[in-house]
């Protein structure tokens, strides 16, 4: 069996794979709900039932796949699962042409998503040294966030999107994104190494959340049902008048200040820890929700997206990285799986609440609603750790 690479070197394989995957999916995720809503005469409230069956369907699958990865010789197989069956669920909306199939592509992309992203995380903890976590998923984080900048600004140096979001412009993002999607998967597959795993888990289907993140876990619910889908922020520009290539342009710099804050803040929470950044990052995610249900013009729309962009800078690694440290290897997958669950629950309601509102009472209500879970969940956060969550953590003396 082949040595496994070194630590930092399998986080920026992985990293590349994603860059490339979300090449593919960031623009056609954005564009999709505006063609719902513009083309195709669907409300708010459709995106998101929408969005809330596509976390439905993947629920069953994060957890799943966490625990059967901990089970197997290695990870890999299902990660390879869980990219081809997104590639090919965009290869399947160039076929679709009433919102029904627009939905089941959507839908099965988040199968594909919730059978990945479990056992890719702890593929990434698997190989990495201890103490050194944040840096491992910041570098995963730059590389994913970089990878939706270029897929953004491909469409915008092509001159899509000048006018509105019809079938056909959907399409040309589609052959677009195809041939990425295709790229990640070929480099997921050979040149990827196979991680062995050093343990093997339980033989049984256990659905029970590991003990040493159940703290955690409930205070990232609990934020998580005010973080409905980003595509509700494209519906909210599109209200304020705001074209959907200007969209595409904002979301390029959004996403660029996530992607450079990555990495600086991985090596930072190595070093001072990681829940201080995390409360800052679920603290201005609350600041910027209760912003956009504020804001009434398009410029201050444009700065408080801006400021969106530190929160997942500050969150996704930081979140995932603590995880890890908290985890004992034989249970990585299990608790990644029960993570990407936990998650999945509260988004389910989320999405479904937020354009539900935006549907009945209006923007402000939803954006505002969504910054109180949030507020909710970072005090839950605060008081996990001041009562000794964060005690405890396990070192990978394998990497």
């Amino acid at each position: 069996m082949s040595e496994p690479k070194k630590p930092i070197s399998t986080s920026m394989r992985l990293g590349w794979v994603s860059f490339f995957n979300d090449c593919s999916s960031e623009v056609i995720a954005r564009a999709l709900p505006l063609l719902l809503i513009t083309s195709l005469g669907m409300t708010p409230t459709f995106v998101g039932v929408v969005e809330g069956m596509a976390e439905a369907v993947s629920i069953l699958l994060k957890g799943f796949s966490g625990w059967l990865s901990d089970k197997m010789a290695s990870r890999k197989p299902l990660v390879v699962f869980g990219y081809s069956f997104s590639v090919l669920s965009r290869i399947f909306l160039l076929a679709a042409h009433v919102p029904f199939l627009f939905a089941l592509a959507r839908i099965s992309d988040r199968v594909g998503k919730g059978m990945r992203t479990a056992p890719r995380d702890a593929m990434v903890a698997d190989a990495t040294k201890s103490g050194l976590n944040g840096r491992a998923f910041g570098i995963l984080r730059f590389l994913d966030t970089l990878g939706a900048v270029t897929g953004i600004a491909v469409v915008l140096v092509l001159g899509i999107g000048e006018g509105p979001m019809t079938p056909e412009v959907f399409r040309q993002c589609l052959i677009i994104a195809i041939p990425f999607g295709l790229i990640a998967l070929l480099l997921l597959i050979f040149t990827i190494p196979t991680i062995p795993r050093a343990t093997s888990a339980k033989t049984y289907l256990a659905w029970q959340i590991p003990k040493e993140i159940r703290g955690y876990l409930l205070a990232l619910g609990i934020f998580a049902l005010g973080n409905s889908s980003d595509a509700f922020l494209v519906l909210r520009a599109h209200e304020l008048g705001i074209s959907f290539r200007n969209i595409l342009i904002l979301l390029a710099a959004f996403n660029l200040l996530a992607a450079f804050l990555a990495v600086p803040v991985g090596y930072l929470t190595d070093r001072i820890g990681r829940i201080h950044l995390l409360v800052l990052g679920w603290l201005l995610y609350a600041g910027v929700y209760m912003s956009i249900g504020h804001v009434s013009t398009a410029s201050g729309f444009a700065v408080t997206v801006l400021v969106y962009g530190a929160f997942y800078g500050f969150t996704d690694g930081t979140e995932k990285a603590l995880l890890a440290d908290l985890l004992p290897p034989d249970k990585r997958g299990t608790g990644f799986g029960a993570m990407q669950l936990i998650l999945g629950l509260a988004a389910l309601p989320a999405s479904f609440l937020t354009g539900w509102l935006m549907t009945s009472f209006g923007s402000d209500v939803a954006f505002y609603t969504a910054s109180g879970f949030a507020l909710t969940g970072t005090g839950c956060l605060l008081l996990w750790w001041q009562k000794g969550g964060a005690g405890k953590v396990f070192i990978n003396k394998s990497a």
